[in-house]
C-alpha cells in the first residue's frame, strides 16, 4: 500500500516538475528579443502612425527592455531618433529592410543604403537598404542615386 502511494507521490511530482520546466522554456523563449516581421496594413508606424504600406521600405528600432518600433520609411526612424522619443542609450539593435527582398529585416551594422529620388519611398526619404554592395550596385544602376551611411543619415536635417 505504501509503495503505491509512494509511486503516486513520485508521478505527481514528475508532472509538477515537467510542467514547471514547460512554464521556465516558454518565459525564456518570449523574453528573446529580435527583429518582429512587419505587417503590411496592418502594423502603423512608431512615429507618423500611418499605416506600413510598402514591404520594400521599413525599419524597426529595439529596446534593450523588449519593445519593438515599426517605421514605414527612414525618414521616420530618423525623426523618430532625433525626438529624442527614446533615448538611445536604450536601443538594443536597428534593422532596415531589405529592398530587395521585402520583409527580410538587416541589422543595421551590415546594410549597405541608396538614396534616390526615383525610389519614392513613402515619407520620401527616397533610401532603400541592400545586405552587399553587389545588390547595392545593381541598385545604382537601375536608380540613379549614392549610396549613404548612416552616420551621414543621422547628421543630416530633417
Amino acid at each position: 500500500m505504501n509503495l503505491r502511494k509512494e509511486n503516486r507521490m513520485k508521478k505527481r511530482s514528475n508532472k509538477i516538475l515537467n510542467i514547471g520546466c514547460m512554464l521556465l522554456i516558454a518565459v525564456l523563449i518570449s523574453c528573446s528579443v529580435g527583429p518582429s516581421k512587419i505587417k503590411i496594413g496592418e502594423d502603423a508606424c512608431s512615429f507618423c502612425k500611418m499605416s506600413i504600406s510598402d514591404d520594400r521600405f521599413g525599419a524597426e528600432i529595439l529596446t534593450k527592455k523588449g519593445k519593438v518600433y515599426k517605421f514605414d520609411d527612414l525618414h521616420c526612424v530618423l525623426a523618430f531618433i532625433k525626438a529624442g522619443t527614446v533615448n538611445k542609450d536604450e536601443f538594443k539593435e536597428t534593422y532596415i529592410v531589405d529592398f530587395n527582398k521585402p520583409h527580410a529585416l538587416i541589422e543595421l551594422a551590415n546594410i549597405k543604403l541608396l538614396k534616390s529620388i526615383e525610389l519614392r519611398s513613402p515619407m520620401g526619404a527616397n533610401i532603400a537598404g541592400f545586405t552587399d554592395q553587389k545588390s547595392l550596385k545593381e541598385a545604382m544602376a537601375t536608380f540613379n542615386g549614392s549610396q549613404m551611411m548612416w552616420v551621414d543619415l543621422l547628421n543630416e536635417k530633417l
